[in-house]
Parts: C-alpha cells; sequence; structure tokens
C-alpha cells in the first residue's frame, strides 16, 4: 500500500487531476429529460482503487457526514482536493452551461445506508444548485442501494439506474423534478457527496454547520 501512495504523489500523473479522469467527464453527455444529469462510468484514473480505499474513512453509523468529522489518508485526500479543484468545476461548468465561481461548495460522505432512513424519493434542498455523486464500492450489483434518476414520484419510473459501483458518477442540476431515490438497502455503501449551493447569508461557518447537520438526516 505504501508504494502506491508513494506513485500517487509523483507529478507523473498526466494533467491537473490526480485522481478522476478528465476525458472521461468530458465524454459524458449531458442528458435533460427528465431533469439536466450527466452520468460517467470509470471516473477514477486506472490502478488507484486500492490505494483510495485503503485511504478512504471508515464509517459505521449511518447519515451523511461532513468531512470535519473524519478521518482519511492521502489518496482520498486527492480526491477531495480533485472534487474541490477549478479544472473539475470548469468541466462542469461547460456540461450545464453554468458560472459556479461564485458559489460556494459542500462535500461530505456516507459509508453505511439503514434500509428505514435512506434511500426515500426526494429532488435535493432547493438551495443546492448542483449535486455531484461519486460511488467508491468494488464491484456493486445490487439493485438496492443503486440510485435511479426518477421520471416520477414512482421508485420505478426511472430513466436510468446508477450501480454503486466504484467510479460512477452522477451530476445533475437540482430542480422541482429531479426525482431520486433507490431500493431500500442496509449494509456498507461508500458515497462522495459534492454541492454548489446557493449562499442564504454567504458561505460562513454557521451556515455550513447548519447545513450539514440538517442534511446528515436526509436520504440520498
Amino acid at each position: 500500500m505504501a508504494a502506491n501512495r508513494n506513485e500517487l504523489t509523483e507529478p507523473a500523473i498526466a494533467g491537473n487531476l490526480k485522481m478522476l479522469d478528465p476525458a472521461v467527464l468530458e465524454a459524458a453527455p449531458l442528458v435533460t429529460d427528465p431533469y439536466e444529469f450527466l452520468f460517467a462510468e470509470n471516473t477514477i484514473r486506472d490502478n488507484l482503487q486500492a490505494a483510495l480505499l485503503a485511504d478512504a474513512p471508515v464509517i459505521s453509523s449511518t447519515g451523511s457526514f461532513p468531512l470535519s468529522e473524519l478521518s482519511y489518508g492521502p489518496s482520498f485526500r486527492m480526491l477531495i482536493d480533485d472534487l474541490e479543484s477549478a479544472d473539475f468545476r470548469r468541466i462542469v461548468e461547460r456540461k450545464f452551461d453554468l458560472d459556479l465561481s461564485s458559489f460556494p461548495t459542500i462535500i461530505s460522505v456516507r459509508g453505511t445506508l439503514s434500509h428505514t432512513a435512506d434511500g426515500h424519493i426526494h429532488t435535493d434542498l432547493k438551495e443546492k444548485l448542483i449535486t455531484v455523486l461519486l460511488y467508491l464500492n468494488p464491484g456493486w450489483r445490487n439493485p438496492a442501494g443503486s440510485l435511479r434518476v426518477l421520471q416520477s414520484k414512482n421508485i420505478h419510473d426511472y430513466k436510468l439506474e446508477i450501480p454503486a459501483a466504484f467510479g460512477n458518477m452522477l451530476i445533475f442540476r437540482r430542480s422541482e423534478r429531479s426525482w431520486h431515490g433507490h431500493l431500500p438497502y442496509h449494509g456498507k455503501r461508500l458515497s462522495v457527496q459534492l454541492n454548489w449551493m446557493r449562499p442564504v447569508h454567504g458561505p460562513s461557518r454557521h451556515w455550513r454547520r447548519r447545513f450539514n447537520f440538517l442534511k446528515r438526516f436526509l436520504p440520498v
């Protein structure tokens, strides 16, 4: 594992994104029905899975946790740095024809789902502008826990079902029609969520703490 970590810190990896593969993200088409979203597989560069998972936070409780409450290693930190980078932001801006430079971001991580608390159909909070969901579960094939892009409030009326497999990424623009959810699942399922937020009173610490507290108990 130590050898993998050392390789990750070398500048030999091409491009400014160290973990995410920009070519995969650029190639993903924007879908506009039933709402604006894009889905991409294998968004994490080849041969980085073992190091990334070794450095990922271990989360045994249900709910969504801000990074400030988690412990993780350098490979996972590189992934977070990629998600927060201007390079990744510009890819999302081009896809959705938006300028996100003035919008604050919030990142949270989930590691365990409850079959009663998670997966309920929702559109996301109105404060969210763009949501990015990145799944980190090798070999995931279970329909339960696989996110569905819904065409209505019916969990079986879906446009796309996205397995929570390692490297699968969904990005969507929040709207009154951005319904999503999944079939009940109980157990380990690791995911990272990034949101560009519509600030109410600016991205203050109090605002971020209040949002993260509320978000922890919302389904995803």
